[in-house]
């Protein structure tokens, strides 16, 4: 399991790399949340997404023989983004399995950062597959989308940045996919703020690890469909859950209905485009699901790549949401 000690390891390496991030508020948002909300805008991060994090780490962790083979992953769509742009900058060769129904515009920018995609069916179990035979014809080093220490660690910087703007926070939402972000992000929150009640997040039909926690065991399900396509994994890493049920306080979820909602706002009121996995946390928080008043909320919006076709029609949709959601929603999922 990590220790606070390997996220500030992978801070110092991270920090001429990355962006440090923006927190935001909105008097707007409070109002409705009840709530003093900070939010922790990783979509303004390089490749957009908190991914670059993870994957750097990782990567710039590999000895010199092994980055020489070349690295391979398994994504759909914002890891693929973060290791392609990582190993560039490392010099490293990278190949990325996506499936063959990723956005557009997250396989045009794998591409575009130098990776070579190769693409699987529609299920993180394919992805995988395809990615593990790729490991083993070609000895190229696996860099795993969550389930691995260095992501962890990588991605628990996200908190480190916070805490250097705020002395003090009562609760800290993370979208939850495969679990890296809320494993790292949990260790370093119960250090930094030790008080601090760490909330997971996922969507209604990818519900896996709301029930993994319920249960104390990792829960498997179908293949979700659902908007947040960073969620359509169907179970937590071991590690991941592992550090969770140490650290993580709660799971909860909220409806593609409400992320919609939520990006809807974030745009007009405070002008922020989060993707529909970026969405969810602050969807929590907007929607203020465990009922909390007064406290002082950060969400993190994961990330911003969103298609350019959903985003218009999720935008031109909003005179009439009630009757076009439905409809929107099965498009994307």
């Amino acid at each position: 399991m990590i220790t606070f000690t390997d996220i500030e390891r992978a801070y110092q390496r991270l920090r001429p790399i990355v962006h440090k991030t923006p927190l935001l508020t909105s008097a707007t948002l409070d109002k409705k949340a009840g709530n003093a909300v900070f939010l922790k805008c990783e979509n303004f991060q390089r490749i957009g997404a908190f991914k670059i994090r993870g994957a750097y780490n990782k990567i710039a962790s590999l000895p010199e023989d092994q980055r020489t083979r070349g690295v391979v992953a398994h994504s759909s769509g914002n890891h693929a983004q973060g290791v392609a742009l990582a190993a560039s900058l490392l010099g490293v060769h990278a190949t990325v399995v996506m499936p063959k129904g990723s956005l557009p515009n997250k396989v045009a920018a794998a591409k575009g950062y130098g990776a070579t995609v190769v693409f699987s069916e529609d299920t993180s179990d394919d992805r995988e597959r395809v990615a593990a035979h790729l490991a083993n014809q070609h000895g190229y080093i696996p860099v795993p989308p969550f389930d691995d220490d260095q992501i962890i660690a990588g991605q628990g910087t996200v908190t480190l940045e916070v805490a250097e703007e705020l002395d003090s926070l009562d609760y800290l939402f993370v979208p939850i996919g495969g679990g890296g972000l809320i494993a790292g992000n949990a260790v370093a929150a119960k250090h930094l703020f030790p008080a601090i009640r760490v909330i997971g997040v996922e969507t209604e039909p990818a519900n896996d690890c709301c029930q993994s926690f319920r249960k104390k065991e990792i829960v498997r399900i179908a293949p979700p469909r659902t908007i947040a396509d960073g969620m359509r994994t169907q179970a937590v890493g071991k590690r991941n859950f592992e550090i969770m049920m140490t650290f993580v306080d709660d799971v909860i979820t909220v409806s593609d209905a409400d992320v919609m909602e939520t990006m809807r706002f974030l745009l007009e009121r405070m002008k922020i485009v989060a993707e529909p996995t970026g969405a969810v946390a602050p969807a929590a928080v907007f929607k203020n699901v465990l009922a909390i008043s007064g406290k002082r909320c950060c969400a993190i919006i994961s990330g911003g790549n969103i298609d350019p076709a959903f985003f218009r029609k999720l935008y031109a949709s909003h005179n009439s949401q009630d009757d076009n959601d439905s409809q929107i929603r099965d498009e994307r999922i």
